[in-house]
């Protein structure tokens, strides 16, 4: 049928209305970024574009969590990696996203127990530099002091039988005193412990907080969104390795699982196959052999076996010789510790024993 005069005038009229819909958004989408720090990425100008489209007008904008949530986990992940300058543009950004000072200052305390000292002290430096260049309080109101709890029923009355001491530490501080605080809720804790398991690869803590966090009434889509938020501070191998756990952990609950290779976060794979495969390893400034070495030395360096034992294979597919991955182990070693380096060799030796390929001399 043929168009009238009024539907061939309204037709690029409606274009351009729906044109001017979708810049306006984006526009609006993008003007809420937090400006970067002066310099930030001069050094690499593609990683503020990943950082503007992926990330700030990404990922912060899905509506699977709250933009409190999301800095709660972020400033919990960059305490628990010691990211000093991403820990202070992001308490900044969370007390402007509903965080009190006083909940600010428990999430520093949480995640001591499971980063480290040294990390919690780092993020109470950082926090005060961000309350005195707001004028706030130096001391968080409504910060309640230290109230020991010795129970006599312990949350895990086996755990670490030779060495008694941790045990005690274990149940009485961190379970009894810690989680019992009413600076953060359950549902809270639980979002930020598994944040930062996942960030820190502990796949035994991802396991069980993962399980925790649902009997505390975080759902099966908010934990998928956590890992898929923290991917983009610690890397995709670790949002991979939660996504692989909690995908069992679903399943051993019988909660339905979506189709795809990450079932416990659906979305990482558009976002490894679009921004990481799709994009970045098909950008012409490093070759693929290049991005092969440069992917083996990080994950070697963050004993993150299922991804390393793939990028091993792949860098083999991608020209890399036996002999020049046997040395960039031995020199990253130096970098990251023998423990790292033996975990890799193992691996290398697995992959060329499969392959029927002889070992490096």
């Amino acid at each position: 049928m043929l168009k009238t005069k009024l539907e061939l005038y309204l037709s690029p009229v409606a274009t351009w209305f729906a044109t001017f819909t979708f810049l306006l958004a984006f526009s609006c989408s993008y003007a809420q970024q937090p400006p970067p720090p002066s310099g930030a990425y001069d050094g690499s100008p593609y990683l503020g574009q990943v950082r503007n489209t992926y990330l700030y007008s990404g990922i912060w904008e899905r509506s699977n969590l709250s933009k409190r949530d999301r800095s709660m986990i972020t400033v919990a992940v960059n305490q628990a990696l010691y990211a000093t300058n991403e820990l202070r543009l992001h308490m900044g950004r969370a007390l402007d996203n509903g965080i009190t000072q006083t909940e600010l200052s428990e999430i520093i305390a949480h995640v001591l127990w499971y980063s480290g000292f040294p990390t919690g002290v780092n993020a109470a430096r950082v926090a005060a530099e961000v309350f005195a260049e707001r004028n706030l309080p130096a001391i968080p109101p409504e910060a309640s002091p230290r109230q020991t709890h010795k129970e006599s029923e312990f949350e895990f009355p086996d755990a670490f039988p030779q060495t008694p001491y941790l045990r005690d530490l274990l149940n009485q501080v961190v379970y009894a005193e810690t989680w019992k605080r009413t600076e953060l809720s359950p549902r809270d804790r639980s979002m930020i412990t598994v944040a930062v398991g996942t960030a820190l690869y502990a796949s035994s803590e991802v396991r069980y907080h993962v399980g925790r966090a649902l009997d505390n009434g975080v759902t099966q889509d908010e934990i998928s969104e956590i890992i898929t938020h923290v991917t983009f501070y610690s890397g995709f191998p670790t949002g991979v390795n939660a996504s692989r756990i909690a995908a069992a952990v679903f399943s051993g609950r019988g909660l339905p699982l979506p189709a795809g290779r990450f079932p416990g976060a659906p979305y990482l794979e558009e976002l490894i196959d679009g921004l990481v495969l799709g994009e970045t390893w098909t950008r012409d400034q490093l070759s693929l052999r290049d991005r092969s070495l440069a992917t083996i030395a990080v994950t070697l360096a963050g004993y993150q076996s299922d991804q390393l034992r793939a990028h091993l294979s792949r860098g083999l597919d991608n020209g890399v010789t036996t002999q020049e991955i046997s040395e960039l182990i031995a020199h990253v070693t130096l970098y990251s510790g023998f423990p790292t380096g033996v975990n890799a060799s193992k691996l290398f030796v697995e992959i060329l024993q499969k392959r029927g390929m002889p070992l490096p001399k």
